[in-house]
């Protein structure tokens, strides 16, 4: 018999980021796979999932959980309670923290552990925060699942984290999203970056101080220095704007992180981060 799965995608952030990606991609594949399902949501994002899983049973959350700290008290008390509610029989909390009083098997998702390793690379809070998470996930889930070996070494020499009780689950990939794509499409990236044809380096990913940016940006410099027509840089991702030039320089892309836009930058990529279990190197 398949167990019914209470997802908490409610716990989403608000800046919408890599998150999202894995929590749809989850969301959809186990629909797919023909799961009992049950996902919680923000109610902003109920319709997005009941497209993404329609077999599903979607429960948009309260409305006062888009604040964060009402969030994390709602998970403790609601989120036990919904699940009761729902006949559910197992718990996946895909961002770190999860409920302690619910009396189910609980799985947890870890995605790394730049808080402990490179813990001035975030906002001190939320480091404090993502620490005290993931050690009570260590302790009490039931499972605990990671995107990479690199990530269960981690959580066995910083936690002493049981290691029979991890997962390793790879990222999958999105052949809708991730295509070879056309001439066309190639041309008109190319032509909206103002390279025309010329060939370049693309980093995906937020420009923030863990994703390592400004030391891809120096070794590219560095790369180039002695050829006569290197290829460009393009940094493309959220964050604050940046100038830079087109030709062995580096460019933005605001916006380029977009789902739409993804597969025209299938060129070669640089993941230059510190730490951390996620990211999808593409194929140039």
């Amino acid at each position: 018999m398949t167990p019914r799965v209470l997802v908490d995608a409610a716990a989403v952030p608000a800046d919408r980021g890599a998150l999202i990606r894995y929590v749809d991609g989850l969301v959809a594949a186990l629909d797919r796979a023909g799961a009992d399902l049950v996902v919680v949501c923000q109610r902003a994002d109920a319709a997005r999932y009941a497209g993404l899983a329609p077999s599903a049973r979607i429960v948009p959350g309260p409305h006062g959980i888009t604040n964060r700290a009402a969030r994390l008290t709602w998970e403790q008390t609601g989120l036990p309670f919904l699940a009761r509610q729902v006949a559910a029989q197992v718990i996946h909390a895909p961002y770190y923290s999860i409920p302690l009083s619910s009396g189910l098997p609980t799985v947890a998702t870890v995605h790394d552990l730049t808080c402990f390793t490179e813990p001035l690379q975030h906002d001190a809070v939320k480091a404090a925060f993502f620490r005290a998470a993931t050690r009570t996930a260590v302790r009490h889930a039931t499972r605990v699942i990671v995107p990479s070996k690199a990530t269960r070494d981690e959580l066995i020499r910083l936690l002493s984290a049981d290691p029979t009780r991890i997962d390793v689950a790879y990222h999958g990939v999105d052949p809708a999203l991730f295509h070879p794509p056309s001439e066309r499409e190639v041309k008109h990236a190319s032509d909206r970056l103002g390279l025309h044809g010329t060939p370049y380096v693309a980093f995906l990913g937020p420009l923030e101080p863990r994703k390592n940016v400004p030391n891809l940006i120096r070794g590219f410099v560095r790369a180039v220095e002695d050829i006569a027509h290197p290829p460009a840089l393009v940094l493309a991702g959220g964050g604050p704007r940046r100038r830079g030039g087109r030709r062995g320089g580096a460019g933005p892309l605001d916006g380029a992180g977009a789902p739409s836009r993804l597969p025209v930058l299938r060129r070669p990529v640089r993941f230059p981060r510190r730490g951390g279990g996620r990211g999808l190197p593409l194929a140039g």
